[in-house]
């Protein structure tokens, strides 16, 4: 910053100056720079004058035209214009002259003085900025101020030309470039009517009028003579470069625009084109290039060859170029200050009227710069200076009361065009919330006190200033949302929470509008109610709305805000609680019975019940919603007979949402057609259910039964077998051993005897002993005959007994004192084919003579006890059997038939 330079007094010291600088306007650079106290901003000018008498020094010894010149004096009259020029600058006011903020001020390497901001000159603006509208408005505010120094003060500019035209921040041109300025008051008439430009000639550029700009009879005519006409003829040639701006032409182009030669040569070329045209304007086409057609009619009145046939100001500012309504009011605009307040308010109802033709509102077709660097400072500063001198303890005047809530109205417009950053920082931070100071464009257009305006509270005197005032804000939700961040807008909608709903004492007359307000609120709530955190819903925002839903009588407010319940629903920000301690105990003493809002009713008890989100309790259901649908249906106090059974749908459908919960909380017990038990459900669905887990779960070892002796069992081998029967042997196998009950075996058919290993070998030859066992077990058993294909099942017959025997719990045998008993049994009888030679001790085969016993299935030779009894399978017998002692052999050991 200039101004870190430590500069004690002065411009550089009052203010921070920017390094850079904005533009620069010969013989001026221009730097933006801020007031230190007020943070006004402003535009210092800045003529370095070292770097000038280093070049004009230089110039003195190049040139030919300045060899005879003295640099000091050179140096001496090019200071002089400086002066003069800022000097009558600052003497001139008037809205269409640059405003001097500080005089000029001489430093021994500087020129400096500052003026209101400004951001270019007609040299150096965008070529975008320079639109048809934005032209048209210049151009009419040149015009005007030219009009004031000519009528007002008697004065002929002599130096229009775009260096000498500046633009404001606001998108205003300022007229500027006094340079050689010339007042008739203190010019003589001699000297009026014998005005020779060439006295003013000199090798700096800034320091001669540029001729491309300038009147034909000062440099042509033998008797040049000074009139107000001067200015016209250069005001003509500045629209022709403004509109043909891009290609950087005039109609009189000078290679050095300080030669008087050629522009004696150049202006012949266009006197012989341009007046040989003066009776056809549609014929000018093809000289005037891009320049709109209603000034053809114009043209030849402004550049006029003689200066009293030329047009004049008024005549111009009056023409139909200047006839458009849009062009009417930027002008309106520009002295909106100075408007009373009627025709203000008529002129802003006027700018939010839409026109059909258009399609849009009178605002929406300003030039976009204009309506953010004109319009919009101007309405915050309007707001701002009538929130200043507002008086809180009465009611609003409604003339006061409509002018900020249009002004309002346009700002929020104008917002929707606006970036979320300039809106932050031109309207937010202005208008929408209590700060310490101003912005700086709304600080020049309203105060001049930088205390008073830290004082003022902005927001909290707009929000609290009318009903209208808020509802324009409310009308506006969308743009405010949609140009602050999520914890910006909540704040927002916070602060006017309350003031949406309360009706202050000053304000009893705008129950109508307050109204409407209430409901434009609910309407937009579903916008953000994503943006609610938790607690400010269960605290402050649902029971605000529950507290108006039971005080209001207005009952569009009432359905509004029921709906609006059911967006919450949508949105999940409430939850069952919140539903029983305070949803239900207000439509539990509704007094309303009318249909809609019982309809309504109903239809969010529905809601709330289907959203599995909410997930309500049965019982809350049972004890508090199902009664009070009942109850709201057959109290409705307006409701007929077809709105009476859309009641009871409704709460149909609510009972079976509930019975569908109540049944999905139920176990289901139907298997088959039967019923069963929790365990069995589960095993019926193939996984374990809590039951069932809780079942297998072993609290202690169950207590083994007590079994005989480990012994290998034995198993038959069979030479060969048939599937079939394999088959049948399994079957009846499982089938015996799946049933409690053992049933009456069939009789074995011993006729036919089977090839089998089992501990002995049997043959065919069967003896009597044999036979008589088997009629034993016969009358034992009583079972009836196998098929004869089946005789040789009889040991799978057996050994299906003796399983269906353990199966019994309450008959177990001890297998080791049933073998002990059966030590004392008396053996049975040998063969008589082998009593008198008993097979070999040890030889493991036996001999082609010796016949084994043919001892039934389970059995061993030498002892007749079951399965198991400490035999190995597929054993030969190695030893001889004892012989019976008693010489009984056909006897039956009754403990032996006692234990079958």
């Amino acid at each position: 910053m200039l101004s870190s330079l430590g500069f004690k007094t002065g411009i550089r010291a009052a203010y921070n100056v920017s390094d850079n600088p904005s533009f620069v306007s010969e013989p001026w650079t221009v730097y933006p720079a801020k007031h230190k106290s007020s943070n006004r901003i402003v535009s210092v000018f800045i003529f370095d004058k070292s770097k000038f008498e280093s070049q004009v020094h230089r110039m003195c010894q190049m040139s030919s035209l300045a060899a005879n010149s003295s640099p000091k004096k050179v140096i001496k009259e090019c200071y002089e214009l400086i002066k003069f020029e800022v000097n009558q600058l600052s003497k001139l006011r008037h809205p269409q002259i640059l405003t001097t903020l500080e005089p000029l001020e001489e430093t021994k390497t500087k020129f400096i003085f500052a003026t209101e901001a400004v951001v270019s000159d007609l040299n150096t603006v965008a070529s975008k900025d320079l639109d048809e509208l934005s032209i048209q408005k210049g151009l009419l505010q040149v015009a005007k101020g030219l009009q004031f120094i000519h009528n007002q003060c008697n004065i002929i500019h002599l130096n229009i030309q775009p260096s000498s035209i500046f633009i404001n921040t606001q998108g205003d041109w300022k007229l500027a470039g006094f340079t050689f300025l010339k007042n008739l008051n203190e010019i003589s008439p001699q000297e009026r009517d014998n005005f020779f430009i060439m006295n003013t000639s000199s090798f700096i550029p800034f320091a001669n009028l540029n001729l491309n700009f300038t009147a034909p009879e000062l440099i042509v005519d033998p008797q040049p003579k000074l009139d107000f006409a001067n200015d016209i003829w250069s005001f003509g040639m500045l629209i022709f470069y403004l509109y043909n701006y891009d290609e950087c032409d005039s109609l009189i182009n000078l290679h050095d625009t300080n030669s008087i030669q050629d522009y004696k040569h150049e202006f012949r070329k266009f006197e012989s084109k341009f007046y040989s045209h003066r009776t056809s304007p549609t014929e000018l086409r093809y000289i005037l290039k891009k320049v709109p057609e209603k000034l053809y009619p114009l043209f030849p009145q402004l550049l006029a060859r003689y200066p009293y046939d030329r047009l004049r100001l008024d005549q111009f500012i009056d023409s139909d170029f200047f006839n458009g309504t849009i062009i009417k009011a930027m002008w309106f605009i520009d002295e909106f200050t100075t408007k009373a307040i009627d025709e203000k308010l008529v002129f802003m109802r006027g700018l939010l009227e839409f026109d059909p033709t258009t399609q849009t509102d009178l605002i929406g077709q300003f030039p976009s710069a204009f309506r953010s660097s004109k319009i919009l400072p101007l309405l915050i500063g309007q707001l701002i200076n009538e929130l200043t001198v507002l008086d809180e303890t009465v009611a609003i005047d409604p003339n006061i009361d409509e002018l900020i809530s249009l002004s309002l109205e346009i700002v929020m417009a104008i917002s929707k065009s606006l970036s979320a950053l300039t809106f932050q920082d031109r309207v937010y931070n202005v208008l929408l919330k209590d700060s310490s100071s101003l912005s700086e464009k709304v600080y020049d257009v309203v105060f001049k006190d930088e205390a008073k305006s830290k004082k003022l509270k902005t927001f909290t005197k707009l929000i609290n200033a009318s009903v209208k005032t808020r509802l324009t804000l409310v009308k506006n939700l969308n743009v405010l949302q949609e140009k602050t961040n999520d914890k910006q807008f909540m704040s927002f909608i916070k602060t006017i929470l309350d003031l949406v709903f309360t009706l202050a004492a000053k304000e009893q007359d705008q129950k109508e509008v307050q109204i409407e307000l209430q409901e434009k609120f609910l309407d937009y709530i579903p916008n953000f109610t994503d943006k609610v955190d938790f607690s400010y819903m269960k605290n402050t925002f649902f029971p605000l709305l529950i507290k108006i839903f039971q005080a209001t009588s207005v009952f569009s407010t009432k359905l509004k805000i029921l709906n609006t319940f059911e967006k919450f629903v949508d949105a999940r920000v409430i939850d069952k609680i919140i539903i029983n301690e305070q949803f239900l105990p207000v439509t539990k003493s509704l007094k309303n019975r009318e249909e809609e809002i019982v309809v309504r009713i109903l239809k969010f008890f529905e809601k709330i019940v289907s959203n599995e989100d909410m997930n309500l309790d049965l019982k809350m259901l049972v004890d508090s919603i199902i009664p009070q649908c009942y109850t709201l249906a057959f109290e409705c106090t307006d409701c007929d007979q077809k709105e009476f059974k859309s009641f009871m749908v409704i709460i149909n459908k609510i009972q079976k949402a509930m019975m569908e919960k109540k049944l999905a909380q139920l176990p289901e017990r139907h298997i088959n057609g039967g019923t069963a038990s929790g365990s069995e459900q589960g095993k019926v669905r193939g996984k374990p259910n809590f039951e069932t887990l809780l079942e297998s779960q072993a609290i202690k070892e169950p207590e083994k039964p007590e079994t005989a002796p480990k012994s290998q069992v034995m198993q038959p081998t069979r030479k060969s077998s048939n599937s079939s029967r394999t088959a049948t042997r399994s079957n009846t196998l499982n089938t015996a051993r799946s049933k409690p009950t053992m049933t009456k075996p069939t009789p074995i058919n011993l006729t036919q005897s089977t090839p089998l290993k089992f501990g002995a070998t049997t043959t065919n030859n069967n003896n009597t002993t044999t036979s008589n066992l088997f009629d034993s077990l016969k009358s034992t058993y009583d079972r009836p005959a196998y098929h004869d294909n089946e005789g040789d099942d009889d040991f799978d017959d057996f050994q299906s007994a003796n399983a269906i025997n353990k199966i019994k719990s309450n008959n177990k045998i001890n297998w080791t004192s049933e073998a002990n008993k059966m030590k004392s049994l008396p053996t049975t009888p040998l063969s008589p084919t082998n009593n008198s030679k008993p097979p070999s001790m040890g030889n493991s085969t036996h001999n082609s003579s010796h016949v084994a016993n043919n001892y039934p299935p389970g059995f061993n030779s030498s002892v007749l006890s079951p399965k198991g009894a400490n035999m190995s399978p597929n054993r030969s017998n190695t030893t001889s059997p004892p012989q019976n002692k008693s010489g009984n052999t056909s006897g039956i050991n009754a403990d032996l038939l006692d234990l079958l």
